[in-house]
């Protein structure tokens, strides 16, 4: 038998012209190809998706950049009703005054620690008609988005397929028990002599 690495990976995919397959190893054979073609094509796809993310998360941490701006915001109450935020910090809301872009003033409830109090000054982002918004997008962000679709395509994909694989051979496994254990009734008897 060889040791060649490659010639056993095509021997387990089924490449080689081995006369004593049965169907069901056949079978088997194929669908693990299918699988390893699959994950070459979700890899390939994965790289494509990802790039493709990181490009728009490029051009959203541009557009936002030119949208929003980091103003100064002036406390005008004691900070109500502290909670957690989804990042597991502490966080308040008071009513705040602030200027627009243009100048004008605008009065609004902000998140704000729950340290501050009223006539602190904390920094906001707003947009160009002066309301609060969230944070520009930032450079980590647009990466983890890239790498998070790039790798999950991939992962999810050859996850699904090994499934496929273990299925498909246990179940290949079964049907060959049985039908060796049918064709062993019909074999068996003419093995014993003298009826033992």
């Amino acid at each position: 038998m060889s040791q060649n690495p490659f010639a056993r990976f095509a021997r387990w995919l089924g490449l080689d012209r081995n006369p004593l397959r049965r169907r069901c190893d056949r079978v088997e054979a194929v669908v693990r190809l299918v699988a390893v073609l699959g994950a070459m094509i979700a890899i390939v796809a994965g790289v494509v998706l990802g790039v493709r993310e990181y490009g728009a998360g490029l051009k959203a941490e541009a557009d936002q950049a030119r949208v929003r701006h980091l103003v100064s915001a002036t406390l005008t109450e004691n900070v109500l009703a502290p909670r957690l935020s989804a990042a597991g910090a502490a966080v308040g809301h008071a009513q705040a005054t602030w200027k627009a872009p243009d100048g004008t003033p605008r009065t609004g409830v902000i998140d704000v620690s729950p340290t501050k109090s009223a006539g602190d000054v904390v920094q906001v982002w707003i947009d160009d008609s002066g309301a609060i918004a969230q944070r520009p997008q930032d450079r980590e962000t647009t990466i983890v988005a890239a790498l998070t679709v790039g790798t999950g395509v991939p992962l999810t994909t050859a996850a699904f397929l090994a499934m496929v694989v273990v299925v498909t051979r246990s179940v290949n496994q079964r049907r060959a028990r049985r039908a060796w254990e049918a064709q062993w009734t019909v074999v068996e008897p003419t093995w014993r002599i003298n009826g033992r």
